[in-house]
């Protein structure tokens, strides 16, 4: 990817593991310029870093070699940057508070430009929750794409819903060189493939604890609403929620009985205001949106597959048309077609012809 001065300067800027993200801001003059070493900002960098690394910083940043070092070593990682002054930075999370710097990213970039929904919730989400808040996340991916993190339990179960139709985004805390939890490094390389990666932070940096609640503020600013479908009365997920209502975004939530724990975070966002939310129509009728059951998926094997393909495209066929393309007598696949008309695929329009349905 060609990156433009101003990307260059602000990738640079975030690669200095010395400078706060207040630093980083100043520095590139709150966004709105390209990196300025101007006088009135010299004296309050060097209070905050001491001259020595002032100094150091900004040698590092002239230096081509540096600058090189660093854009190589994320091309050779696969990593495609998005920077405040790209394009195709989100315009929803230019409006939040804090907006990272760089977006670090990995898989397909124009799921930024799609309608986004957050899904989240505790590691300890209980099996029926996990199964409803899978089948979910699937449903949505007909309007949105699923935004979600990268933990066991709740997160897991929106990526594995939302997986298939390529429709999600998943926010780490940390640099793509990690996987954490090690147990999610398939689930991280499945999103990488169908879906997209988002980090503020470069490869590099490693799981912190603070780093999480922080990168919660990125869910929730990418996201039209969120939906907390587990939660403790502390809990990261009640962070997202947080930032979603303080940023204007709908928060919603799964009801809970008495006595739940985890799920008593839910019930105190709904008590405070959230959509309680049971099922899909819920969420799709908050946005005035319509709900249409998705299809069920009939599994075939291979005969019933090529006699359905051959009836689809005759439009009308003939049992011995149909025992032909299989090259079987046409006694043989009575069987065949009896299943396919069990499983409601195909009709019996007498004289032995059948029609697909």
């Amino acid at each position: 990817m060609t990156y433009s001065r101003q990307e260059i300067d602000a990738i640079i800027i975030d690669s200095f593991e010395e400078l706060t993200y207040k630093n980083k801001c100043i520095l590139l003059s709150g966004f709105k310029n390209p990196f300025a070493n101007s006088d009135k900002n010299t004296p309050t960098l060097i209070k905050s870093l001491s001259e020595g690394v002032y100094n150091k910083v900004k040698g590092k940043f002239s230096d081509e070699a540096y600058r090189s070092k660093i854009l190589s070593s994320l091309k050779a990682k696969s990593v495609t940057c998005i920077t405040f002054y790209s394009e195709n930075y989100p315009e929803d999370l230019k409006q939040i508070p804090n907006p990272p710097i760089v977006l670090y990213c990995k898989g397909n970039l124009s799921l930024l430009k799609t309608r986004r929904f957050a899904i989240v919730g505790s590691r300890r989400t209980q099996p029926n929750v996990l199964r409803e808040c899978l089948k979910i996340s699937g449903e949505l991916t007909d309007k949105f794409t699923v935004v979600t993190g990268m933990a066991d339990g709740a997160d897991s179960a929106a990526i594995e819903g939302a997986i298939e139709s390529g429709k999600i985004i998943s926010v780490l805390a940390y640099g793509f060189d990690y996987a954490y939890p090690a147990v999610s490094a398939k689930l991280i390389q499945k999103v990488e493939r169908c879906g997209l990666l988002l980090s503020e932070y470069p490869p590099e940096i490693p799981p912190k604890n603070y780093q999480f609640p922080v990168r919660n503020r990125i869910i929730a600013g990418l996201s039209d609403a969120v939906l907390v479908v587990s939660a403790g009365i502390k809990s990261g997920a009640l962070i997202t929620a947080n930032y979603a209502e303080e940023y204007g975004k709908q928060v919603m939530a799964f009801p809970y009985s008495m006595g739940v724990t985890y799920g008593a975070g839910c019930n105190f966002l709904i008590k405070k205001g959230a959509n309680l939310v049971e099922n899909t129509p819920d969420i799709f009728e908050a946005f005035g949106l319509e709900f249409e059951p998705p299809e069920e998926k009939t599994e075939l094997n291979g005969e019933e597959q090529i006699a359905l393909d051959a009836i689809r495209e005759a439009g009308e066929a003939f049992a011995p048309e149909i025992a032909e393309k299989l090259n079987k007598l046409p006694h043989q696949i009575i069987p065949v077609l009896s299943s396919l008309e069990i499983k409601g695929l195909i009709i019996r329009l007498g004289g032995n012809r059948y029609a697909a349905i």
